[in-house]
């Protein structure tokens, strides 16, 4: 009886044995199991969804566009077993991104809305497959079952493994979400709910802030944002926005470090909810702000710039136009003067007066265009000496000016070198602030291969600017050249730059060596001529005559008058247009009367009117061979430092003299050739 009872207590163990092992067992296993991958997949889905929504707010109106940042962040959590399918959809069901990864039934899904300012924008979807886990669990019934028939193997053994690949998987899914907590780039908290202290955080929390993490877990949010006050207004605002629209973000936050600096940064706070759908705690999102407030505040800076730029070159356009009228006609009137009258005298300080100011404008000209460069033969020395006084009026500084009168020409655009001589001129001024000594160098120098890096062998005009200044400190020196650097209090940082831009169109080079206390020295390397002095004096002063018929088009009737005057002085027939539609009515007039005109001078910039770059384009069709010049006093157009390619067969720069215009017209109408 016993024993039939003892066996009866054994079949009924051991049917409860392997109903619990083969049945329940894995039936537990299931629930467990698909329990654990719905409680991930809500986690790792709001912290993705949070991600994507960050997205959405820095770029709301084109955020659909992004498909390359939402990929990155649906690809960035890596998991192992559970093949996972991830979609983003806007608020008309349209796909933006997906992973790639297909899986097939059974599945769960998880739908997370995607707001922004309270109005849902679209929503993202994961798909992750049971299909592992419903293999898992059918091995385990099969293997479970034979374990059940012997009934002391099933009560010696326990299902040790089993047990073991549980704790395992758990343990993997914990480290891959503390990863993710540690590895992103933004500042996590994570917050209690109600008295919102700090009670975990990430190592970007603790660089971002300049706590450790211990100090951290001491403080509570509202510690770094001094610009509150009203604590309970806060938490108010808080729940209300989390209820409303699942997140609590704020924009351009001044946040405090443990050293008492404050930085910009976006602060967005999210609810992390447990299984019953409480929330437990808040995770805080911090993302410092600093390099792109920076980038946006270069941006406006530069868009300054370039708005003083226009309006400089507008001005000295004008101003161009009025010294044209000025120059012409002291320069005309010297023909009519004697050398060696006191009147001639006076005539030569009027028109070197009215040249300084063309200085002025070519500095202005120079600021507001910075483009190709206009080059022409042009003299080292006079140019150094110019913008050296330029640069040092008003200055305590002094300059000590060494160049020897044997220095070579140089082909180049006047005004880009005198703004880069300018800006290293005033750039050790400034380094000089109770006043010192500027040294500059010029000499003569034929350089081999690799004398100079970068510089093919020739002939050059070295420059040396040396200063008794503070110096550049060793870290700096590599960066001097870069857009936006800048040690200023008011600096742009694009001095240098500009001059570095420069110098590199002319062909150049331009290097920097310094000492702390000592001084700094630049030195300029520009491809020279083996041009005399006298030679070219005497191209730039002759008179050339000639005959023919000279269309003249400009806007100025001054400009037209005075130019007018000097053509005719030179013994041609001048007509006149004010705009381009009368010079291109007037020109194929003459042309289907067979009274075609020698050559035309147009004026480029026409206010409100048609200029000369399109009127060549019309002219170019009535007469392929057409001679023209062109001229203006705004030479940031790039007409002016490649007219070959828009069919002109010369340029002359406002303002000009009579002589300068007498040998543009004679060369275009002798064919001679232009540099």
């Amino acid at each position: 009886m016993q024993k039939q009872n003892a066996a009866s207590i054994i079949t009924f163990l051991s049917g409860l044995i392997i109903f619990i092992l083969a049945i329940a067992f894995p039936f537990v296993y299931f629930f467990v199991s698909y329990e654990y991958i719905k409680g991930s997949l809500e986690t790792e889905g709001e912290i993705s969804a949070s991600h994507i929504m960050k997205i959405i707010a820095s770029n709301p109106s084109a955020w659909e566009f992004e498909q390359e940042r939402l990929q990155i962040s649906l690809s960035s959590f890596p998991r192992k077993g559970y093949p996972e399918k991830w979609r983003t959809l806007n608020a008309k069901n349209e796909v933006i991104a997906e992973s790639n990864t297909d899986i097939s039934e059974p599945y769960i899904m998880r739908t997370f809305e995607l707001i922004d300012a309270g109005t849902i924008v679209g929503r993202l979807e994961i798909y992750r497959s049971l299909m592992p886990l419903c293999k898992k669990t059918a091995i385990l019934s099969i293997l479970m079952l034979p374990v059940g028939i012997v009934t002391f193997l099933i009560i010696r053994f326990v299902p040790i493994e089993m047990i073991y690949r549980t704790e395992e998987a758990l343990r993997e899914s914990n480290e891959l979400l503390n990863k993710i907590f540690l590895s992103l780039r933004e500042a996590l908290f994570i917050i209690d709910p109600k008295t919102l202290k700090v009670i975990n955080c990430n190592i970007v929390s603790e660089k971002m802030f300049g706590f450790e993490k211990k100090e951290l877990l001491e403080q509570y949010l509202l510690s770094f944002i001094p610009g509150i006050h009203d604590i309970e207004k806060f938490k108010n605002d808080l729940v209300t926005n989390i209820e409303t629209k699942g997140f609590f973000q704020i924009n351009d936050l001044q946040l405090s470090r443990f050293d008492g600096s404050v930085f910009p940064a976006d602060c967005t706070i999210l609810p992390l909810y447990n299984e019953n759908n409480i929330c437990f705690a808040y995770l805080s999102v911090i993302n410092d702000i600093t390099e792109r407030k920076k980038h946006e505040e270069d941006t406006l800076r530069s868009q300054k710039l370039e708005s003083l730029g226009i309006l400089a070159g507008g001005i000295a356009h004008d101003f161009n136009n009025l010294l044209t009228a000025i120059v012409g006609c002291v320069s005309a009137l010297k023909l009519y003067t004697k050398p060696e009258d006191e009147s001639y005298l006076m005539l030569e300080h009027a028109e070197k007066a009215a040249l300084r100011a063309k200085d002025l404008t070519r500095q202005l000209l120079t600021f507001s265009r910075g483009g190709e460069p206009v080059k022409q033969i042009v003299s080292v020395k006079e140019i150094i000496r110019n913008s050296t006084g330029f640069s040092l009026r008003g200055s305590k500084c002094r300059s000590s000016i060494i160049i020897p009168d044997n220095v070579w020409h140089i082909f180049a655009d006047e005004g880009q070198i005198s703004q880069v001589i300018n800006n290293l001129i005033i750039n050790a001024s400034q380094a000089m602030p109770d006043g010192g000594i500027i040294t500059i160098k010029c000499e003569n120098v034929t350089l081999q291969n690799n004398d100079v890096p970068k510089l093919v062998p020739g002939d050059y005009v070295k420059i040396l600017i040396e200063d008794q200044g503070v110096g550049i400190p060793e870290e700096n020196l590599k960066k001097i050249f870069d857009p936006y650097f800048t040690t200023k209090p008011n600096g742009n940082g694009l001095g240098l730059a500009t001059s570095y831009s420069i110098i590199r169109k002319h062909k150049g080079f331009i290097g920097v060596e310094s000492e702390i206390n000592k001084g700094t020295t630049f030195t300029i390397y520009l491809p020279a001529l083996r041009v005399i002095d006298e030679n070219l004096q005497d191209i730039e002063d002759r008179l050339i005559h000639g005959h023919g018929r000279i269309l003249l088009m400009d806007d100025e009737e001054m400009v037209r008058k005075i130019a007018g005057w000097m053509l005719n002085k030179l013994g041609y027939e001048v007509e006149y247009a004010e705009n381009g539609t009368e010079l291109i009515e007037k020109y194929r007039a003459e042309f289907i009367d067979g009274r075609k005109f020698d050559a035309v001078i147009v004026d480029l910039t026409v206010p409100g009117g048609m200029g000369g770059e399109e009127a060549i384009k019309r002219l170019i069709e009535i007469d392929p061979s057409i001679k023209a010049i062109a001229s203006s006093g705004y030479s940031n157009n790039p007409v002016m430092s490649d007219f070959h390619s828009f069919g002109f067969k010369a340029v002359i720069s406002k303002p000009y003299k009579i002589n300068e215009l007498s040998e543009a017209i004679s060369r275009v109408l002798k064919l001679q050739p232009t540099f």
